[in-house]
C-alpha cells in the first residue's frame, strides 16, 4: 500500500505528490465518504464513490462528463482520432467500427496461439537458474506484448517495436498536466514530450495497414485486417485510412494497461498460501498433467474469482477523471460547469462503506451468493458504460490463458521482504518491479 495521508493534502503537496504516485494523494476521508467535494488551485473537484452517482456520471449522463481535456491531449499526440483520444461523433463512429474487431468471437481463433506462446515463456522460465530471482513484472510484460502482437498482427515480429512504443502511451501525467490551462499552452507542453522515434514507427504501422488493404493480401485476418475492412454498422462506411491507423494505435495502447493484474496475482498468491493451494488444486483438476486448452479457461470458476479479487485490490485503471460540460447535481451537491469529477476504482474498490474489511484479499467475495447484494457499480475494474474498456473481454481471455499456463507449472515466492508499493499513473504497477523466486511444481 502507498502511504495513505490521514488528512487531505494541500494543493501544493497534492501537485508534488501526484507527480510521483497518484495513489498517495488519496487520504482517509475518501475511503470513508461516498462523495467528497474539494477545491484545488481554486478549481472544484468532486470525488465520487457512490455507485448510483457513478452510474449517473459514466452511463446516464456520460455526454455531460467528457474526459479532462489536458489528460486527453496526452493520448491525442500519438493516437489522434482513436477512441482513447477522441470525443463526440468521432468517438462514437470509431467505437461502432472497432468494437466487433476485438469482441470474444473475433479473438476466439487466436486463443490456441496465445496458450502456445505462454507455454514458450514458461519453458524459458523453467530453463532459468532457480537460485536467481526474476522480475515477474518484466516477464509477464514481455509475454503480454507477444500475445497482443499475435492478435494485432498475426504474430509478425515487425509489430513488436510498434506495440512497445504504444504501450508507453500516454506518458505519465505531470502535475502541470492536471492544472486547467489554455489550449495553446496545453498543446505546446504535450509537443515537448513527443517521442523522436514516432515518425519511423508510425510509418511502419501505416505500411502494415496498407498491406492488409491491398487486393492481393493473403495473410491472417488479424486485428489490423479487421479494422481495415470493418464497416460502421449505421452508415456502412469504412474508416478513412489515417483513421484506421489511429484506431489501431488506440486499441494497441489500451491493451497494454488492461493486463496489469498478471503481475499482481502472483504477489497476492505468494502472500496467501491457502488461496494459492486452492488455485493450484483447481488447475490440476481441470488440466491433469497436460497444457491448457481453450475450453479449459471457462471451467476455472475459482481462478476467475481470484482474478476478480486481484483486480478489485489492484484495478487496471486506478482513476477515471471527467469534467462537467454543463452544471449538474450529484448526491444532492451542485456540480458547476467545468468542475473535475474523479471516479477512482482504487478508492471505490477499497471503500469502507461498500466492502467489508476492504483491504483484505478474499476471492470468496465474488461467489454468486456474496455478490448478490453488492451494488452493481461498486466494482468497475475496466470502467463502465459507453466508455468501458473496449478490450476487456480480450484482457480476461489473455490473463486467464497466462495464469493457467504459469500457475500449472510454477509457484512464485517473493524474493524480498521489502514493501511492494503500487505506483499509480495511467495504469497500476509495482514500483521497481516485482522480484520473485521460481519454484517448479
Amino acid at each position: 500500500m502507498p502511504p495513505r495521508p490521514a488528512k487531505r493534502l494541500s494543493t501544493l503537496a497534492l501537485l508534488r505528490t501526484v507527480a510521483t504516485n497518484s495513489l498517495a494523494v488519496c487520504d482517509e476521508e475518501l475511503f470513508d465518504k461516498l462523495f467528497v467535494a474539494r477545491r484545488y488551485v481554486a478549481h472544484p473537484v468532486f470525488f465520487v464513490s457512490d455507485p448510483a452517482a457513478i452510474k449517473e456520471v459514466l452511463i446516464d449522463r456520460f455526454d455531460n462528463y467528457p474526459r479532462v481535456t489536458s489528460i486527453r491531449r496526452l493520448f491525442e499526440t500519438d493516437l489522434r482520432t482513436g477512441t482513447l483520444a477522441s470525443e463526440g461523433e468521432t468517438w462514437r463512429r470509431h467505437r461502432r467500427v472497432a468494437t466487433p474487431t476485438i469482441d470474444p468471437r473475433a479473438i476466439r481463433p487466436d486463443v490456441p496461439a496465445l496458450i502456445a506462446l505462454a507455454e514458450q515463456t514458461a519453458d524459458q522460465i523453467a530453463a532459468a537458474d532457480p537460485s536467481v530471482p526474476i522480475d515477474i513484472e518484466r516477464w509477464v510484460g514481455g509475454l503480454s506484448t507477444l500475445l497482443w502482437n499475435q492478435v494485432v498482427t498475426g504474430g509478425d515480429p515487425a509489430g513488436i517495436p510498434i506495440l512497445r512504443w504504444l504501450s508507453k502511451v500516454p506518458h505519465k501525467p505531470r502535475s502541470i498536466d492536471l492544472i486547467p490551462k489554455p489550449a495553446w499552452l496545453a498543446e505546446r507542453l504535450v509537443h515537448h514530450r513527443r517521442d523522436p522515434a514516432l515518425p519511423l514507427l508510425d510509418a511502419q504501422l501505416h505500411a502494415m495497414i496498407e498491406a492488409r488493404q491491398a487486393e492481393g493480401y493473403a495473410g491472417s485476418q488479424d486485428l489490423l485486417w479487421r479494422l481495415a475492412h470493418a464497416r460502421d454498422r449505421q452508415t456502412g462506411d469504412l474508416l478513412p485510412r489515417d483513421e484506421v491507423r489511429d484506431e489501431a494505435a488506440s486499441l494497441i495502447a489500451g491493451g497494454a494497461a488492461s493486463v496489469r493484474a498478471l503481475t499482481w496475482i502472483w504477489y497476492l498468491l505468494a502472500l496467501h498460501p491457502e488461496v494459492e493451494a486452492r488455485f493450484h488444486a483447481e488447475l490440476d483438476a481441470a488440466m491433469p498433467g497436460r497444457a491448457p486448452e481453450p475450453d479449459d479457461l471457462t471451467r476455472l470458476p475459482y481462478t476467475r474469482r481470484v482474478l476478480d479479487e486481484v483486480m478489485r485490490l489492484y484495478p487496471p485503471i486506478p482513476a477515471i477523471l471527467r469534467q462537467a460540460a454543463a452544471k449538474d447535481e450529484l448526491c444532492g451537491h451542485r456540480v458547476p460547469r467545468g468542475a473535475f469529477v474523479a471516479v477512482m476504482p482504487w478508492i471505490v474498490h477499497r471503500h469502507r462503506k461498500l466492502w467489508t474489511d476492504p483491504d483484505r484479499f478474499d476471492p470468496e467475495r465474488f461467489t454468486e451468493a456474496n455478490s448478490a447484494g453488492r451494488p452493481r457499480f461498486s466494482y468497475i475494474p475496466f470502467a463502465v458504460g459507453p466508455r468501458v474498456c473496449i478490450g476487456a473481454s480480450f484482457a480476461m481471455t489473455q490473463m486467464l490463458s497466462v495464469i493457467a499456463v504459469l500457475g500449472r507449472r510454477f509457484r512464485f515466492r517473493l524474493a524480498s521482504d521489502g514493501p511492494v508499493v503500487p505506483f499509480g499513473g495511467i495504469s497500476l504497477q509495482p514500483k521497481g518491479g516485482l522480484p520473485v523466486r521460481v519454484e517448479r511444481r
